[in-house]
């Protein structure tokens, strides 16, 4: 095990830090166990890929990287156990060696695949719902350092309670997932007018397996991304991924976005170019994980909601007009995606599917009023917050939007009495 004193904690984002005074790399669960019982004051960290405060502590943070390795693989029954440490992008590769793969995934894989499934961590496609569902059984490392393991069939309502944890129950441990079996995605992307895809949303849900958008506002156009599971081969090809995945949308998209952030009156005309490359259209067929992962961003700040989808029509329109006439100028792609409903009791899309929309900056000294504003939006249509994401909402507004959310409460005090694993996040929220 690998440990470090006065460890500075800096998630991805660079926006919040704090100084810690013990950092542990446990390889094994009885090392997570002994840490577990030695500190009054634990969290956990993976890659910091949240934007809230939901990983920061003063006093312990167990960070899983070292325990990453594949516990077993049964390849008739498609199921895959793994310690919690691995992280999505280390999970995917491992699994294509086999010929399998995850059913769905998010836009980023560097998360750790537990970090992921604690905060509520989703993909996009009307008919799948968050990552988390994919979970056939975890184990959990409770504040006593006793382990308990929930099964998704045998235990239904404490995984159901358990699953989007933010890591205030304990410790998980282990996870049992249910992949399948290896597949291409095709991909057809291309820019369509906003309006256009707000009218026809419907068909665009209904006649693709995943279906996201992204917005570069003021722009007419929205880049619609349409992706249809299939086993044909792979076309893509090598020089196109460098040429779009790695130089353009890397090096070029960071430039124009400092770029933006210097000038922020080029923010528009550069919302439009980048608009106007994407019209493609782009036709490909490539591995499932391939696709649904694009190229990292550069370092931006975040908040992302879900809404019912019933109303998504209504909810889209005022959010293209919310940001459109408060002339933010966002330099950034805004991302919107769509998932299935589910019985998880902390996750966005319980008892409802639903309509997630992002809204994304590059860091300037205007972040904190757009922030805000955008929560004054998001609460006029019951929207809730990722977990992983900035917000500032407090709990009684959350206790009206999940009907779960004093079951939760209590639950995180059977499990944890004496707060073992409460930070000021947790706090604010939970306690």
């Amino acid at each position: 095990m690998k440990s470090q004193q006065n460890y500075k904690f800096v998630n991805w984002a660079k926006n919040i830090q704090s100084q810690v005074s013990n950092f542990f790399q446990p390889e094994s669960e009885e090392e997570i166990v002994t840490i577990v019982k030695q500190f009054d004051k634990i969290r956990l960290v993976g890659t910091g890929h949240s934007w809230s405060d939901i990983c920061s502590t003063n006093e312990a943070i167990i960070n899983l990287d070292l325990y990453n390795k594949i516990v077993s693989i049964d390849k008739v029954n498609k199921i895959v156990k793994t310690q919690a440490g691995i992280k999505i992008w280390q999970l995917n590769q491992l699994l294509d060696k086999e010929g399998l793969a995850l059913r769905n995934l998010g836009s980023i894989d560097r998360q750790s695949i537990t970090g992921a499934i604690s905060t509520g961590t989703h993909g996009s496609g009307i008919n799948y719902q968050i990552l988390g569902s994919q979970l056939l059984e975890f184990s959990m490392i409770k504040a006593d350092g006793t382990k308990v393991i929930v099964n998704k069939e045998k235990d239904a309502d404490s995984f159901n309670a358990c699953i989007v944890n933010l890591g205030c129950l304990g410790v998980i441990s282990e996870v049992t997932i249910q992949v399948v079996d290896a597949f291409n995605l095709h991909d057809h992307t291309t820019t369509v007018p906003f309006d256009e895809v707000i009218e026809h949303l419907d068909e665009y849900l209904k006649d693709n397996d995943h279906f996201k958008l992204w917005w570069l506002p003021p722009t007419d156009d929205i880049i619609v991304f349409r992706y249809q599971r299939t086993q044909e081969k792979t076309n893509d090809s090598r020089l196109r991924q460098f040429l779009k995945d790695e130089l353009l949308s890397v090096v070029v998209y960071r430039l124009m976005v400092f770029i933006a952030k210097l000038f922020p009156a080029l923010a528009k005309p550069i919302n439009r170019l980048l608009t106007w490359n994407m019209k493609g259209p782009l036709d490909r067929i490539e591995k499932s994980y391939k696709v649904y992962i694009v190229p990292e961003p550069p370092l931006h700040r975040e908040t992302e909601w879900t809404f019912d989808i019933s109303k998504a029509k209504e909810i889209l329109r005022a959010y293209k007009k919310f940001i459109t006439e408060n002339k933010y100028n966002l330099n950034f792609i805004q991302e919107i995606r769509f998932t299935k409903g589910d019985d998880f009791w902390l996750s966005g899309c319980y008892q409802r599917s639903a309509l997630w929309l992002g809204l994304y900056s590059y860091e300037h000294e205007n972040w904190d009023k757009i922030l805000k504003d955008y929560e004054v939006f998001a609460q006029q249509f019951n929207g809730r917050p990722h977990w992983g994401k900035e917000f500032n909402v407090g709990k009684e507004y959350l206790q009206q939007q999940y009907p779960m959310y004093q079951d939760f409460m209590q639950l995180r005090q059977e499990f944890d009495p004496n707060g073992k694993f409460v930070n000021k996040y947790i706090e604010r929220l939970f306690t």
